[in-house]
């Protein structure tokens, strides 16, 4: 019969964490959940035993503000896993969390052990599927579509811009420019959010994993868009654009998968959120799961 205890201080939880992340997508690297853990949140992992010996955790949060419990990071990171020697005990340490649990993002591969809820779905582009070649890759979409493509940032080169990347100081522009576009509905009218993708960039740019791209029309950044490279896979993290510039956002998403290629990049992740213009532009997707208590 396993054991449970629970680990609140900040070091045990990431020596933990550590030692049971496989390390194979960005968000299981710790600095870059830890990002998103704010005052808010308390650490509550859950460490199961076997007899004396340690299997492995689920790594639960308290919201003291919401007052529930959830998975390390919150809602921003994706993939979920629980972080066990065995999947086969998933569910004996989910019946051991505390009431008010909900875990969100649960990765695919988790299902094997567990019924869990259907989520959202999480979108990617498979670069190899197309040669990672961009031209293959427009050639999946039917002939009316590649061809408004290709015309609407043709008008824009007309036009004229520049690229620049990684210039940090344009996360101001892409804030105010997604506030603009989102209106109330924005993540960046929150400071904490603001804060943590702060914190992100940081994280990125010390493991050189960090790519902003900028497009700049006249002496103005117009579009901003942050990614970052990890083990082979290019994630889109978020955006701002001028609305008033037709098409700003196809030319940004065009210049991201175009810089995933060139970086080498197998995949990329566009995340869940924003379903219905992912469809449109013929990106994979799976099913993630969520888990309520």
């Amino acid at each position: 019969m396993l054991k449970f205890k629970t680990v609140t201080n900040e070091r045990e939880c990431r020596d933990l964490w550590e030692k049971y992340s496989e390390k194979q997508v960005l968000w299981d690297l710790w600095d870059f959940r830890f990002c998103f853990h704010t005052d808010n949140f308390k650490f509550n992992f859950i460490v199961g035993f076997d007899d004396k010996n340690e299997i492995g955790l689920l790594p639960l949060v308290f919201d003291a503000k919401e007052k529930y419990y959830t998975f390390f990071g919150e809602e921003f990171p994706e993939q979920n896993k629980f972080l066990l020697n065995d999947k086969q005990n998933v569910k004996l340490f989910l019946e051991n969390c505390p009431k008010d649990t909900s875990i969100y993002y649960i990765d695919p591969e988790e299902a094997k052990y567990y019924n869990f809820a259907t989520g959202d779905k999480r979108y990617f582009l498979n670069l190899k599927k197309y040669g990672n070649s961009f031209e293959i890759y427009l050639n999946s979409f039917n002939k009316k579509h590649r061809k408004n493509l290709n015309y609407d940032l043709k008008k824009l080169k007309e036009r004229g811009y520049i690229l620049e990347h990684n210039n940090i100081k344009d996360f101001e522009r892409l804030v105010e420019l997604n506030k603009k576009r989102f209106g109330n509905e924005s993540d960046y009218n929150e400071k904490d959010f603001i804060l943590s993708i702060s914190k992100l960039i940081d994280a990125a740019s010390r493991i050189n994993a960090l790519d902003v791209i900028s497009i700049k029309i006249g002496n103005n950044a117009e579009a901003v868009g942050l990614g970052a490279f990890y083990n082979n896979v290019y994630y889109v993290l978020g955006s701002g654009r001028n609305v008033e510039i037709k098409n700003l956002g196809k030319l940004l998403i065009s210049e991201q998968i175009k810089s995933a290629i060139a970086n080498k990049c197998s995949e990329i992740d566009f995340l869940s959120t924003e379903s219905t213009w992912k469809e449109l532009w013929n990106f994979d997707s799976e099913q993630m799961y969520k888990f309520e208590k």
